[in-house]
């Protein structure tokens, strides 16, 4: 049985959203400049939608990364603006100008840094394999030999490709899609971001054994703006400010109160 390794080299994004509908609106107007930034304007903010990193319940939105970019964008002293669509076109949305910043629990990579820049962490990535009930899948080691499931376009296809040198890699449109190959007996396990794995387990059409959760330690979360935005040094600090003021952790106590602290935090005095 091999041994996974723990260490965990770029790609280009992380633990996406449990996406199943939404399309990209049109160009708003923004604060993109360093002055528009100072006196007002709109952040753009493109999202994907699922529990617990944007939702909404009841009418009200929620969500880690919402309360997250929300609170970046009020202390820049600008306007968010809340864009839903599909992960795979939240990096073309960028490109294009249509969004100012994703803010959708990206993994700040070296291979993604060449094209983009990306803010000062604001998690980091907890990941997880979900199997039906009864399978024999009850650790990560169990997996060798076994076909995995992964969102097409996360960053989950390279995780398993490094970490396990005996399984086999299915892409899968979307989780919806992942956890039907799980219930057809297409794939043995699906392989996704910890903290969706709850909202998963209450909306998939089978039952499904509790995830095998662990943290990659080394893939912090970030936002991702344009590279070369002046918008992103504002960012950093507005981020690094709710850190040492205490609103970081009420945020992430809200909504991953089980999950402990990464060092990456307790570095900056959390």
């Amino acid at each position: 049985m091999n041994q996974t390794k723990f260490v965990v080299a770029g790609a280009v994004v992380l633990l996406g959203a449990i996406v199943f509908s939404g399309q990209s609106s049109g160009p708003a107007p923004s604060a993109n400049d360093t002055a528009s930034a100072s006196v007002g304007g709109t952040l753009r903010i493109g999202v994907g939608s699922g529990e617990p990193a944007y939702y909404k319940t009841d009418g009200v939105t929620k969500g880690f990364d919402y309360q997250m970019a929300r609170s970046v964008a009020e202390g820049m002293g600008v306007d968010p603006e809340f864009v839903e669509m599909e992960f795979r076109q939240l990096y073309p949305a960028l490109r294009s100008g249509k969004i100012d910043m994703i803010g959708a629990q990206v993994t700040k990579t070296p291979e993604g840094e060449r094209e983009f820049d990306f803010s000062t962490p604001y998690f980091v990535t907890y990941v997880s394999f979900l199997a039906a009930e009864g399978s024999s899948i009850r650790s990560r080691r169990d997996v060798d030999g076994k076909n995995v499931a992964v969102v097409d376009g996360t960053i989950h296809e390279r995780f398993l490709e490094e970490q396990y040198e005996d399984v086999n890699i299915i892409r899968a449109r979307d989780a919806a899609a992942a956890v039907g190959s799980l219930g057809r007996g297409e794939v043995d396990a699906f392989f996704y971001g910890a903290p969706y794995a709850a909202s998963i387990l209450k909306r998939a059409p089978i039952r499904l054994a509790q995830p095998i959760v662990y943290q990659a330690e080394e893939a912090p979360i970030a936002f991702v703006v344009r590279e070369g935005d002046p918008r992103k040094e504002r960012i950093d600090r507005v981020i690094e400010d709710m850190v040492v003021n205490g609103e970081w952790l009420k945020i992430k106590t809200d909504y991953f109160e089980a999950d402990p602290l990464s060092e990456v935090f307790r570095e900056k005095g959390v």
